[in-house]
């Protein structure tokens, strides 16, 4: 939304595969280099995810642009992530995960440090924020940035409408349809879930 009209904007990944496989590889290589230049002694570990869903073309360019990044072999995002959730993935108890990614979201039970079934849809947070945009621009006729739609999901986002009426709140900035010029709206959790 604040881009200027000089710059590109460009996204290498959409709904959760490669969009741009240069670019990409391009992003992956500045990702290594920011990390080399502040420890410049100790090679960096790299593990890249892939979702469950993925096929074997999508994995296979994945798996390419990480090489030519010089970085380890993808691994699927769901027993990825109850390592950074510190959920007992290894026990004789089973964890559910649901991962929601900008393109994709998976979900997966786990139990014995193993996958036991796992679903991945190509639905993830790049759609909340579109839903978020098209909704503030049909009922407000504001229009907002993807920064901004960003921002109410995280800070408000929620799917189901609270029970206290509205909800907590958000001061959001935009330009008014209407008018074209700039105006602020206070959206509600209440709206969100709409």
């Amino acid at each position: 939304g604040r881009t200027p009209g000089n710059i590109q904007a460009i996204r290498p990944l959409r709904d959760g595969v490669i969009a741009d496989f240069e670019v990409a590889e391009e992003m992956i290589k500045r990702f290594i280099q920011k990390v080399q230049v502040r420890r410049s002694f100790i090679a960096p570990v790299i593990i890249i995810c892939v979702p469950a869903g993925a096929t074997p073309v999508e994995r296979r360019a994945i798996h390419q642009s990480a090489q030519m990044a010089r970085a380890g072999p993808p691994i699927s995002r769901p027993p990825a992530a109850p390592i950074g959730a510190a959920l007992p993935s290894d026990q004789p108890s089973g964890s559910m995960v649901v991962d929601i990614g900008g393109g994709t979201t998976e979900v997966a039970v786990l139990s014995l440090g193993g996958l036991v079934y796992s679903r991945s849809v190509r639905v993830g947070g790049d759609k909340m924020d579109d839903a978020i945009v098209n909704y503030l621009r049909r009922e407000e006729n504001l229009l907002i940035g993807e920064a901004s739609a960003e921002r109410i999901k995280k800070e408000i986002g929620t799917a189901k409408a609270p029970e206290n009426g509205k909800g907590m709140s958000l001061d959001i900035r935009g330009r008014d349809l209407m008018n074209g010029v700039p105006k602020e709206i206070e959206i509600t959790e209440a709206m969100v879930a709409k």
